[in-house]
């Protein structure tokens, strides 16, 4: 299977940027969609969740299933997500995505790479 990159197509929206948006993901136990509001940051064509910890729903679906939809500015694309391991690539999400104290915390998160727009 060939994955196409869609970077391109996600025009008028700044890169580094952080905004709040609908991120979907399949559920673990059900297997349905589940959207939730997230703050995300886009960074060079790739779209960006963290969070403190792992304990949340949509943490453990992508730990279960890579698939996601994500909203930009009302169209919905789909991406597949993989875990942030590199501590410095997590620490520069942080200093995008928040201006005060918050970035210091420790973050887990996912990096979602857009392979295609939902028809």
């Amino acid at each position: 299977m060939i994955l196409y990159i869609y970077t391109s197509m996600i025009s008028g929206i700044e890169s580094p940027s952080t905004f709040i948006t609908e991120v979907s993901t399949y559920s673990r136990n059900s297997n349905r969609k589940k959207t939730i509001k997230l703050k995300v940051v886009y960074l060079d064509g790739e779209i960006y969740i963290t969070r403190r910890n792992k304990n949340s729903d949509w943490y453990k679906n992508l730990l279960f299933k890579d698939q996601v939809e994500v909203n930009l500015d009302g169209r919905i694309f789909n991406g597949i997500a993989s875990e942030l391991i590199d501590e410095y690539e997590i620490k520069k999400i942080s200093e995008i995505k928040y201006q005060n104290e918050k970035k210091l915390e420790k973050r887990y998160g996912f990096k979602i790479t857009i392979v295609g727009e939902v028809q």
